[in-house]
């Protein structure tokens, strides 16, 4: 199976506005409201997509046992949460009708204890043991240290499991130092890591072999509709996504790390696991708000990812 860890999960509650004026009164044509986080939305789409997953991380308070209600109850995920005395955070975005990118406005998310994060420790402790994959990302609530995603992925490791790590800043840098298996910082998080500008797929490409040559044995760098690149021992491949009319980008990224882990769960080339991610990540961005693709959509754009050796 494959166990997601999500140390910050949130409610996204999505606003719809004609248009946002400051200093004024707005009024809000529609809300939408899910469970997020990037573990979160991985589990999700791993769910839909029949692979066995756990999911596992921080919950508390009303917005804690929503999550757990949509992991569980909707989408039938496996959840074997730490529940902590603070609140879940709940983000805010603000939609514009001129689908101008969301105005973010996020909590920090409620402070852990040391004796919650031991807690945490030692679930991930447990659950590694029937993993082979142990997927880490999000940002950090208060009370974890920056180190986390390092000591997670020790734990992982001391059992087999392949870590895959999505973080941005210092956890990511952190993170590094313990070898995950793979990396997908998108293009921002990769300029920061290399200092350097990432417009084209051709950089994205010169990024993730630059980072595998650093020692990741897989990166994936994702820029958005432009496609995204993977570097490996075997080689370095490109993905071209479809042309499709993006309608929220919310959770791609996760999509597609878990279009990637559907086809490797099964023994399937590198390649391919970059069409199913590319086409996963694609289909969630149809999708409103922050809604993550069905099955059905992700077969359906398989066929429309172009994917090609570099």
């Amino acid at each position: 199976m494959i166990l997601t860890v999500t140390l910050n999960p949130s409610v996204d509650r999505l606003i719809y506005v004609r248009q946002l004026v400051p200093h004024d009164t707005n009024r809000i044509l529609r809300i939408e409201e899910d469970a997020g986080g990037k573990g979160v939305n991985v589990a999700r789409v791993l769910k839909r997509l029949e692979v066995p997953v756990v999911a596992t991380g921080f919950l508390g308070g009303r917005a804690g046992r929503y999550v757990l209600h949509e992991l569980s109850e909707v989408d039938g995920v496996e959840c074997r949460f730490v529940w902590v005395n603070g609140n879940t955070r709940t983000n805010l975005a603000i939609q514009e009708e001129d689908g101008s990118p969301p105005t973010a406005l996020n909590e920090r998310g409620p402070q852990i204890s040391l004796e919650e994060l031991d807690s945490l420790l030692r679930a991930v402790e447990e659950l590694s043991r029937s993993a082979r994959f142990v997927a880490l990302g999000g940002s950090l609530p208060p009370g974890v240290p920056t180190d986390i995603y390092a000591m997670l992925a020790e734990i992982a490791a001391r059992h087999g499991a392949k870590v895959v790590l999505d973080a941005d800043g210092e956890p990511l840098v952190q993170g590094l130092k313990a070898s995950p298996f793979l990396i997908k910082p998108n293009e921002n998080e990769t300029e920061r890591l290399l200092g350097r500008t990432i417009d084209t797929v051709e950089d994205a490409a010169k990024a993730a072999r630059d980072l595998h040559t650093g020692g990741v044995p897989v990166v994936i760098v994702s820029i958005g509709e432009k496609g995204a690149a993977l570097a490996c021992a075997e080689g370095c491949w490109v993905a071209i996504p479809p042309k499709v009319q993006a309608v929220s980008t919310i959770g791609s990224g996760d999509s597609m790390i878990a279009g990637v882990l559907s086809v490797w769960m099964q023994g399937g080339a590198m390649d391919e696991a970059l069409r199913w991610g590319t086409a996963a990540g694609a289909a969630t961005a149809m999708t409103d708000g922050s809604d993550i693709c069905t099955a059905e959509q992700v077969r359906e754009l398989l066929p429309q990812v172009e994917v090609r050796r570099w």
